[in-house]
């Protein structure tokens, strides 16, 4: 008689499930580093500085959903142009920062299509804070910071704007002028 009564069998690992695995995982790989290079190094469109007119879609999008429309000033992120001003800021900094923030871009991007199963610019304005809040949310330092350091440049810009600072009876000049 056995002491350990109804354990379930251990399942047996074969050559063959470790071949699929391992061919699986090149395959992802391999569609990882092309996705990336797609995205590396895109020449700015002929409107902006840095920003290919996606990247610009995705910050506003990310804006719109930190800040909707309505309340005091009525203004969304979208549409106080928050990609004008970032693409502005980007173009400024040192590589690789712009070029990374860019790829942190399309990462957001792509990860919505896995999770949420629909770009960020498919998604309502509340499923896309829901998922920059998962963002922010995240066990990892890593993501977090990243996230966080995205949206205070969307905030920034946000509250330099001269609607946002009038609302907010700022007097001090802060921010890209408009």
């Amino acid at each position: 008689m056995s002491d350990a009564p109804n354990q379930p069998a251990t399942p047996k690992i074969t050559r063959r499930m470790v071949l699929a695995t391992s061919t699986l995982m090149a395959a992802a790989a391999g569609a990882g580093i092309a996705r990336v290079g797609s995205w590396w190094g895109a020449p700015a469109s002929p409107s902006f500085d840095c920003l290919t007119s996606l990247e610009a879609d995705l910050i506003d999008a990310i804006a719109e959903a930190y800040f909707p429309p309505g309340g005091t000033p009525a203004l969304s992120g979208k549409d106080a142009g928050i990609s004008r001003y970032l693409d502005s800021l980007f173009a400024l900094m040192d590589e690789p920062t712009p070029t990374l923030l860019r790829m942190l871009l399309h990462a957001l991007d792509d990860a919505a299509r896995v999770t949420r199963f629909g770009g960020l610019l498919a998604l309502s304005i509340e499923e896309r804070g829901e998922f920059l809040r998962s963002w922010t949310q995240s066990d990892s330092h890593l993501v977090r910071g990243a996230i966080g350091g995205l949206l205070t440049f969307v905030g920034t810009a946000y509250c330099g704007h001269p609607e946002v600072r009038e609302a907010c009876g700022w007097q001090f000049p802060c921010g890209h002028e408009r």
